[in-house]
């Protein structure tokens, strides 16, 4: 071997251990920066946000599942009803904790009570499930689904084959 040989594999050592120096340095800078940078995401709002007061939620939209459409067909805009329903929710220190559902037009449950009826349900938010469920006050029965800022309410008619989705959005 000659001495350009031995110099040659001199450098390829050292430049190789110089990488792998430098992935460890990348490697527990990565790590470092991920546990610094990590928020515990919670439920709770902020302490600036109104505690007590009240919002209203209308349908984005209907989605009909059948065995030929099992993405589902929005058919929100195929019913003049769709428009008419609203709720409010009403925050007491910064909890949901009242429903207020206005009768309308809607010929079928789950939404139909009433063309004058007023609905007014004592509620609670369930945060342990996912998805979150929007429950009647001490009790197990589910009114919608939470999520991603969204109220879904399931629900089918008389045909089993045939289900449907209202997704409502916050209108205010």
């Amino acid at each position: 071997m000659s001495l350009t040989h031995i110099e040659l594999t001199f450098k390829i050592i050292t430049e190789t251990k110089i990488m792998k120096n430098y992935k460890l340095y990348i490697l527990i800078s990565l790590l470092v920066c991920s546990l610094l940078g990590c928020e515990e995401v919670s439920n709770e709002m902020t302490s600036d946000f109104p505690q007590n007061y009240e919002t209203t939620y209308g349908i984005r939209q209907v989605l009909q599942y059948d065995p030929l459409n099992i993405n589902g067909i929005d058919v929100a805009d195929k019913f003049d009803f769709f428009e008419t329903v609203r709720f409010n929710l009403q925050f007491t220190e910064g909890k949901m904790s009242k429903l207020t559902y206005y009768g309308n037009e809607v010929p079928f449950p789950p939404l139909n009570i009433g063309n004058d009826e007023v609905l007014e349900i004592d509620i609670e938010l369930n945060y342990d499930v996912i998805p979150n469920e929007l429950r009647i006050k001490d009790t197990e029965m589910v009114l919608f689904y939470y999520v991603n800022g969204e109220f879904i309410l399931p629900f089918n008619l008389d045909c089993s084959s045939i289900n449907y989705k209202c997704t409502f959005v916050n209108i205010n």
